[in-house]
């Protein structure tokens, strides 16, 4: 019998012993800030950069893959990553970059508007999806969301405070500080719009006839500028 409640007690151990690593290597070994990330500014603004900061938490060196999704842009926006080594050419959509523990650096998107010469230029604006992949542990990966918009006249946008729940979801999705949202566009993450939705009185919207996956959400307000965007996952 002492033998039999040795062994329970090993048992016991080995499984709490186990939880707790399963418990450190869900944690994810870095994050940026803020997320999502956004800039407004003029429209005879040629470079708008939205800055983020990404920054290594973890004990250990990392090395980080970026992956650039173009969502939306209007035809006179282009873009370009700033990672912690180098700004990249417009064209490059990914990269890999390593930092050291307890490090940080930037991880920026420049947003270019062709337009904004002469004054007072036109009017842009863009969404970009950024998916971060922890070279070291392919599970552990983040999405960061970048938007830019032009103010035109005397029209202010509205505060990017709108929250979306549950997330992950399987049919429905709710919003709250939701009173600035007129419509609203699902894009695929290859910049597909695949729904288009009005504002609803509950704020609650269906996307059942959607096949699992990740998508964005924009949010525009009454005068068709968008002012937030936001992933979300269908399970």
């Amino acid at each position: 019998m002492r033998d039999i409640s040795v062994m329970k007690k090993l048992l016991f151990a080995l499984f709490f012993a186990l939880g707790l690593f399963q418990v450190a290597h869900a944690q994810s070994a870095y994050k940026v800030h803020p997320n999502p990330c956004d800039t407004i500014t003029t429209m005879d603004t040629y470079d708008s950069p939205a800055h983020g900061e990404i920054k290594n938490v973890s004990n250990s060196i990392i090395t980080v893959k970026w992956e650039r999704h173009e969502i939306f842009l209007t035809p006179n926006i282009t873009t370009q990553v700033c990672d912690p080594v180098t700004c990249w050419f417009p064209g490059v959509s990914s990269k890999t970059f390593q930092l050291q523990k307890d490090s940080s650096g930037q991880l920026t998107v420049h947003f270019y508007n062709s337009a904004s010469d002469p004054a007072p230029g036109q009017a842009g604006s863009g969404i970009v999806h950024l998916k971060l992949t922890n070279q070291n542990n392919s599970a552990d990966t983040l999405t960061v969301i970048y938007t830019y918009n032009t103010l035109s006249g005397t029209n202010d946008l509205p505060v990017a405070n709108v929250k979306l729940y549950p997330n992950p979801t399987t049919d429905y999705f709710t919003l709250t500080n939701a009173e600035e949202v007129a419509s609203m566009r699902l894009f695929s993450i290859d910049g597909r719009i695949v729904a288009r939705f009005e504002h609803s009185s509950d704020n609650t919207y269906s996307i059942v006839n959607q096949p699992a996956g990740n998508y964005v959400l924009s949010f525009e307000d009454k005068n068709g500028q968008l002012f937030q965007a936001v992933e979300i996952h269908k399970q």
